[in-house]
Parts: C-alpha cells; structure tokens; sequence
C-alpha cells in the first residue's frame, strides 16, 4: 500500500525541460520589460517623449527646408518623404548607438546562465524598432488625415521592408557590441559618423539632387536603398533613384548579420568576462 507522502508526491506535476528558443525567448522578453522601465519607468512622460523626439524632428526639418525641397522631390510630398526616411534611420542609428553600452549595462545579469549578450541586444534593438514604429504609425495616419497622400496597397511590403530594417540593424549592432567593448575610441567615433550617414542616406534630402556621376558613391550605402525602397511602397508614384536595389540590401544585409554573429560566436566569452 502506498504511503500518503507518496502518492501527494505522484500528483505533483512534473516540470517538464524547456528548450534553448523557450529559455531565449524568456531572457529576451525579461530583458526587453528591464529595458522598458529602465528607460521610461522613471518619467511621468517617458513613453510620451519617446513619441515626441522624433516628430520634433520632423517638424524642425519641415519649417527648415519644407518650403523649397518639395518642389525637388518627384511623386511624393515632403512631410511623407521626412517620416519614411527619419525614423526609419532611427532605428538604425539607435540600435547601433545602444549597442556600445549594452555589455557595461546588463553585465551584472551575465553570471546567470540564461541570459546572454546577444539575449540583451535583441531586446534593446527590438525596442528600438517598436518606438519608432509606433511613431511611424501614428504619424503616417496623422498626415493621412490631414489629406497627405499616402498608400496602403503595399502595407505587406512596408511590414516586410521593417522587419528586414530590424534585422539589418540587429546585426550591425551586433558588430558595433563587439567592436565596442574592444575598442573604447568608437564610443567618440560613432556620434559623427553617423551624423555623415544621416545626411548620405538620404534621410531628410532627395537623393535625386545628387549629381549622376557622386551618386554611385552614395548609393554604396545600404540604408540609402532601403529608405528609397520604403517611401516607394508608401507611395507608389514616387520614382527611386537610379541604382536602388532590393537586391543590393537583401546581400548586404546577409553579409552584415553573418559578420556580426561570426564576431560574436567568437568573443563571445570575452565579452562576458570583459572588465
């Protein structure tokens, strides 16, 4: 006859072993809320504000150049033209700037053997991606409106365009995690390089102004392509420039996140280790 301890012990459930994506997914998603209240819990306006930098910045460059710029731009109006080429950037530029503390910010949680520094960095990226979305989102309808001309027959693709954004920033800040923590200098390096990349992307100017024979040069830049890429699909009768490619983000995209988690399956002990 069994005894009562034994039979309340067969009743208790068993724990059944969760697999490395559930352990990931569940560190990511801990690590995303951190950084969530990290960043805005402290603020009665946090999450306000996080809404409001970016349209400052769209109404600044409005009054700055919107009087004589959107006669230059060919099928797309010009307060379009900022939000599919400003917060897309963004997130680019943001993701690759929270990159260089990630390892020095999250270093205490490293001890524990589910969280990991890629585990950090998706949270912070994705983060990124979800603020300026939301931005985009509510401007694009904001600006619809109010009568701009924006289409949504290529709603599919500009989730697909995003997501691709998302990834293509992911590993380049991947790059920039590891590069970072070895190399100090780049945390002073990083401010103007990406201030020359606001401007060469295309991001608040049309690319269309460049002379043909500087504009290959510009066109080496991946995110340039993307930005052409997105504003097409959220107007169709805007003309990208000569040289844009889908094709040219999709490898460059590739070659970035294969260097990043190249760079990373390699020093990624060191990282943790890292003083």
């Amino acid at each position: 006859m069994e005894s009562p301890k034994y039979s309340q012990l067969k009743k208790l459930s068993r724990f059944k072993p969760r697999s490395g994506l559930q352990v990931m997914y569940a560190s990511i998603r801990a690590l995303f809320l951190r950084e969530l209240q990290t960043r805005f819990g402290h603020y009665r306006i946090g999450y306000i504000w996080a809404l409001i930098e970016p349209s400052l910045n769209i109404i600044f460059m409005l009054i700055l150049f919107g009087g004589f710029v959107h006669r230059t731009i060919p099928g797309i109006e010009y307060p379009v033209f900022l939000i599919n080429g400003i917060l897309p950037f963004f997130v680019f530029r943001k993701s690759a700037m929270q990159a260089l503390g990630v390892i020095s910010a999250n270093k205490g949680l490293f001890s524990y053997r589910s969280v990991k520094p890629i585990d950090a960095l998706i949270a912070r990226t994705f983060l990124e991606l979800v603020l300026y979305f939301t931005c985009y989102a509510l401007l694009s309808f904001i600006l619809a409106w109010l009568g701009y001309h924006i289409s949504y027959s290529n709603i599919i693709l500009l989730f697909v365009y995003w997501l691709l954004l998302f990834i293509f920033s992911l590993g380049f800040a991947s790059i920039m995690m590891v590069v970072g923590v070895f190399s100090k200098e780049l945390n002073k390096l990083a401010p103007p390089i990406f201030l020359i990349l606001y401007f060469v992307s295309g991001a608040i100017f049309p690319l269309h102004r460049v002379p043909e024979e500087y504009l290959i040069y510009f066109m080496w830049n991946p995110v340039a392509h993307l930005l052409e890429l997105i504003r097409h699909a959220a107007s169709p009768s805007y003309d990208t420039v000569n040289g844009t490619s889908f094709w040219y983000f999709l490898i460059c995209t590739n070659i970035v996140v294969f260097l990043g988690l190249l760079l990373y399956r390699a020093f990624s002990r060191r990282l943790v280790k890292t003083k």
